[in-house]
């Protein structure tokens, strides 16, 4: 665990395991902690690199505009500073949307990409209104309120009812980074989603690239991931049944074994 100085700010990392580096990419107001289901397992085959973006967690969250270019940026200049000269992507929600701007901003850097549950934009197939109008309303809400109702966007009822415990940790992470993060950085990091657009563009990616989601994610309905299946050269994917958003928490067993399969 440490921070380094990169692109103008302290980027907070991890670095666990050994092998080829992959690098982890987490989403909108999420942090690296997100990650502590998959680390372990993905660490046997790879060194991991986990980080938190600008705007959350233990990174700097500077007053300025974010781009998804900017949080690339980062990227590249933390992977520089650490001297990793290559490595696999993998990005998750609009850590998928940087993931599709660090692919094609530096081609050179990426062995194999894979995006999990993400869009080429905010608004191509979007969520159903009912569930955009619940994300909305929860941030007017109390940070445990609010947590709660984004919870239930990012994990099936099954899970509720067969993992608990595994659900009450999940919430007392993003009750932490709701509450380390505040509502300017927040917004922040939710300007460069919303002007993210790579519509265009992503049919320049040169990376093989697996693209896997849930097939019942209400975030990021799964006509995304087919979208990017299609218009992505050299791709394939995984749609997993019965899963929400946060398929690095449920079943996240089968998810990193999709990926270590691919990645190898």
């Amino acid at each position: 665990m440490a921070t380094v100085k990169a692109n103008g700010i302290e980027i907070y990392y991890e670095i666990t395991g050994n092998g080829q580096p992959l690098t982890l990419i987490m989403g909108l107001g999420c942090s690296a902690r997100q990650w502590e289901w998959m680390v372990p397992v993905l660490s046997g085959s790879f060194q991991v690199i986990t980080f938190d973006n600008r705007g959350v967690g233990r990174t700097s969250k500077p007053d300025m505009e974010y781009t998804t270019d900017l949080f690339a940026e980062d990227i590249c200049a933390l992977l520089n500073t650490l001297g990793v000269e290559k490595t696999h992507i993998f990005g998750v929600s609009v850590g998928g949307m940087i993931a599709q701007r660090f692919a094609l901003n530096y081609p050179e850097m990426v062995d194999r990409l894979v995006l999990g549950c993400t869009m080429p934009n905010f608004f191509h197939l979007p969520p159903a209104a009912e569930d955009s109008q619940r994300m909305q309303e929860s941030q007017l809400l109390p940070p445990d309120k609010s947590v709660d109702v984004m919870m239930r966007l990012f994990l099936s009822e099954k899970f509720f009812a067969e993992s608990p415990d595994q659900a009450a940790e999940l919430k007392e992470v993003m009750l932490t980074e709701k509450l380390e993060q505040g509502e300017d950085a927040f917004l922040l990091q939710l300007g460069a989603a919303m002007n993210h657009d790579t519509l265009e563009q992503v049919k320049h990616i040169t990376a093989p690239t697996l693209v896997i989601t849930g097939d019942l994610d209400p975030i990021a309905p799964v006509e995304n991931a087919r979208f990017f299946a299609e218009q992505i050269p050299n791709s394939v994917l995984t749609e997993f049944p019965g899963r929400y958003h946060a398929f690095w928490v449920e079943g996240f067993e089968e998810a990193c074994d999709v990926i270590i399969k691919f990645l190898i």
